[in-house]
């Protein structure tokens, strides 16, 4: 669960906690408000975009016929390579 609180309290918000382990939502007057996110955490939200991302393009391909059957592939990885 996400914590809101404002400009003011942010410097004490922050000094009293060890990890932050949910976004706090910071309130500002008559601006956009501003989400703080620990360094792991907004990692973890930039991969789980990228993922996101590479999977609907993914599915845009077989959508367009963009695809090549897996007996080709692994045909052609054997004859590269070997196996």
């Amino acid at each position: 669960m996400q914590k809101e609180i404002t400009v003011k309290e942010v410097e004490s918000t922050l000094n009293e906690y060890e990890n932050i382990e949910e976004p706090i939502i910071v309130k500002r007057k008559n601006k956009s408000d501003v989400v703080i996110l620990s360094l792991k955490e907004y990692k973890e939200k930039l991969l789980e975009m990228d993922i996101i991302k590479h999977l609907q393009k993914s599915e845009e391909d077989i959508e367009k016929g963009r695809t090549i059957p897996a007996e080709e592939v692994f045909k052609e990885l054997r004859d590269e390579f070997g196996y």
